[in-house]
């Protein structure tokens, strides 16, 4: 973009060359006397002010000054056909950055005219490389903030530390979209007030823009009147600007200067990542809420499901026992139906069981009883108590472990209840005149078992979920198979409690194994 630039003289001839010169780089205006010049500034900004000293009216270096008070920011340079050291001195007083000496050639004037660009750039470079420093300390601050609250103070104290500003206050909108009053820097409350009611108008503009707004005294009369009955010389409101709305407005007073053009930059960057930063700690802190929630009704299902599991095993128990006993005396048809109520009570007490084991995994208070045992005795029994089961379907089962099997340290019972879930499972998935096969093998440290069938198999994206508690790969509201998708998910607890690991490799249509392994001494 091409600077723009202000060219004073009280003589024509001496107008038209400068402008002549300078026009093909930048934007070029220009006026006869120094009160012109102060009124075009107050109009429109400027990048660089070039005019003479002397001039009738306001000369040249006090129309430097009145121009240096609208727009603190612009380039002075003066053009002389006279000069003393005086002058000089209180030209370098005023700001003055460059000195054109009276005739000059174009080239002499372009050079100067750059140069003071150019020094300018550099300050200003400067002073951006500067603010990246404290926004670089504010972004780690935010980013490790979560707490939305906190985060807001801070961005409040840091706006008015780095501005040097007088006051600051921060609207934020609430559930219903309305910006409020948040947070404010400390002020009387008299004085809060009368800036409250004179900064509204402010933030409603910057509501319905969403874009930042920078006053400063002088610049416009519409807004003096706010300024003076504030006591400062510059407000600027900025919007803080969500992904969907607009969250909040920061409002920035300063008292006894303008906010530069770099104070600007450096509030519209903080406000952008901090409504960023304010955005994600508000949808930490949903989240935390949220698993909160979801803890408390964890906790309160495990409770649920502890207690009912308990009161259900003794009239169960009694259940099972009478239906036992008229079992063995009944005849015929009787004698069927009590069967099928044996049967059906045997499965309730392993669901039971089930939530029971799955409460001890959960809470951490599954308890080990280590012993030595043998292997193939645990799994000849697995093997003998399940032989009706994978009778009634015409499974074959088979038992393929070296007879040299070292002995193993650890809890028999839940070792029992690994092999005894994973045969019934393949049992279960196996269509009639299947084969079950369980195989291993042992090193010094280590037993590695797998129980393999010919099942339906087990889709690949499955792999990972199906040891999940409650979780089956079947439909659950088409289901051919019983069972609540405990089983896997206590084998799992189960093993990781012994110090093992199970996995799972498998293929649709051609069967599954699952292979786990424990080490040959669990230390308790």
């Amino acid at each position: 973009m091409q600077e723009k630039i202000l060219i004073a003289d009280d003589e024509p001839y001496v107008l038209d060359v400068c402008k002549r010169i300078l026009e093909k780089k930048y934007q070029v205006k220009i006026v006869h006397s120094g009160l012109e010049a102060i009124q075009l500034v107050q109009r429109e900004p400027f990048d660089l002010l070039l005019t003479d000293i002397k001039m009738p009216g306001i000369d040249g270096l006090e129309t430097a000054k009145a121009v240096k008070k609208i727009n603190p920011g612009i380039i002075c340079i003066t053009m002389t056909g006279f000069s003393t050291m005086e002058t000089a001195i209180k030209a370098l007083r005023l700001g003055i950055d460059e000195f054109v000496v009276k005739p000059f050639a174009p080239d002499e004037l372009t050079l100067a005219i750059e140069r003071a660009l150019e020094k300018e750039r550099l300050r200003q470079e400067n002073i951006r490389l500067k603010s990246l420093l404290p926004l670089f300390e504010f972004n780690k601050s935010l980013m490790s903030t979560v707490d939305a609250d906190l985060l807001l103070r801070q961005v409040l104290n840091i706006a008015q530390a780095e501005t040097a500003s007088s006051g600051a206050l921060l609207y934020m909108a609430d559930a219903k979209g309305k910006l409020t009053l948040l947070t404010h820097s400390e002020m009387a409350t008299e004085y809060l007030e009368k800036v409250k009611a004179n900064v509204q108008s402010l933030v409603v503009h910057v509501e319905e823009t969403a874009e930042e707004l920078v006053i400063a005294a002088g610049q416009n009369a519409a807004f003096d009147a706010m300024l003076a009955a504030l006591g400062v010389k510059s407000v600027v409101a900025m919007p803080l600007s969500g992904k969907e709305k607009l969250l909040g407005v920061l409002v920035v007073l300063k008292a006894e200067a303008t906010f530069t053009q770099s104070e600007c930059n450096f509030l519209s960057v903080m406000a952008g990542q901090a409504a960023i930063a304010y955005e994600n700690a508000r949808l930490f802190e949903d989240l935390q809420l949220a698993y909160d929630e979801l803890k408390t009704l964890d906790h309160m299902k495990s409770e649920f499901i502890n207690i009912a599991a308990h009161e259900l095993r003794t009239p169960l128990a009694i259940l099972l026992g009478y239906a036992s006993v008229l079992e063995e005396d009944a005849e015929g048809a009787q004698k069927e139906h009590l069967r099928i109520i044996v049967r059906n009570a045997m499965r309730l007490r392993g669901l039971i069981e089930d939530l029971l084991n799955m409460r001890y995994i959960e809470s951490g208070q599954l308890r080990l009883n280590i012993s030595q045992f043998d292997v193939n005795d645990v799994v000849n029994q697995a093997i003998s108590d399940l032989a009706m089961m994978a009778r009634n379907k015409n499974i074959a089962l088979r038992v393929n472990l070296p007879s040299n099997l070292p002995p193993i340290h650890s809890d028999q019972q839940k070792v029992e209840l690994i092999i005894m879930n994973l045969l019934a499972n393949a049992i279960k998935f196996t269509p009639p005149g299947g084969c079950v096969t369980v195989s291993g093998q042992a090193n010094d440290h280590e037993l590695m078992m797998a129980v393999s069938d010919t099942g339906i198999g087990i889709p690949e994206k499955e792999f990972r979920r199906i040891f999940e508690r409650f979780y089956q790969v079947e439909n659950s509201l088409n289901r051919e198979h019983e069972g609540i998708g405990l089983g896997l998910s206590i084998v799992k607890g189960m093993l990781e409690r012994c110090g093992g690991k199970i996995w799972v490799e498998s293929e649709v249509g051609k069967g599954s194994t699952f292979t786990f392994t424990l080490p040959l001494r669990l230390k308790g």
